[in-house]
């Protein structure tokens, strides 16, 4: 299957709860279970409320246009493909990449995927989604979504697709990439608060 780039949307989260760092021996559950994921973990109580755990819909004619200053800066890099059985991730090597949002620099921590995407635009899902994981030193988290469709072949997807591990706890390891061949040329953002969908429920992301 070949995709293009087709919309780019910014997520930017106030932290209502404060931020909690995940702990990382503990793995992604699933959204049928979202009510069981508080007997995970003690830091998970959120979870019971079930409160901005959702797929996410955002209405356009909702949206307020403000100017976010948003500079990328990614370059070539290594990374790890590592297949957790929830999705496939790919985890970079060094913190060369980054992006920079009201003077504040985010290292590109990883990225992964989700099919269909958990984000909508006017209740219109895409088939592919990407999350751009960055962190910050403070440990705030910044996640870039970037959503894809059928069309154009992209050199960048045709490798990483490639490379995919096949099976649950495989590792393998690619090079020179840059996630700038991902990112389309017109940057049309949505800015919203919300709750990542992902464990500890109680976590804000930028």
């Amino acid at each position: 299957m070949s995709f293009k780039k087709i919309l780019f949307s910014l997520f930017t989260t106030s932290m209502l709860f404060g931020y909690e760092q995940m702990p990382q021996n503990t793995s992604h559950g699933n959204f049928i279970d979202k009510d069981k994921w508080k007997n995970l973990d003690k830091n998970w109580i959120y979870c019971e409320s079930r409160l901005n755990q959702d797929f996410i819909n955002i209405n356009s004619k909702k949206a307020i246009s403000k100017n976010h200053p948003l500079e990328f800066n990614y370059s070539n890099d290594s990374f790890g493909l590592i297949n957790d059985g929830y999705t496939i991730k790919m985890h970079f090597a060094s913190n060369g990449s980054h992006i920079v949002l009201y003077n504040t620099a985010y290292n590109l921590s990883h990225f992964h995927f989700h099919s269909p995407s958990k984000i909508s635009i006017d209740k219109k899902s895409y088939p592919l989604e990407i999350h751009f994981s960055h962190v910050s030193q403070n440990g705030n988290i910044a996640v870039v979504v970037l959503f894809l469709q059928e069309g154009v072949e992209n050199p960048f997807i045709k490798k990483i697709i490639r490379a995919f591990p096949k099976k649950e706890g495989d590792k393998l390891y690619v090079q020179g990439l840059s996630a700038n061949e991902l990112l389309p040329n017109n940057l049309q953002s949505f800015y919203i608060f919300k709750n990542k969908v992902n464990k500890p429920c109680n976590q804000k992301i930028t």
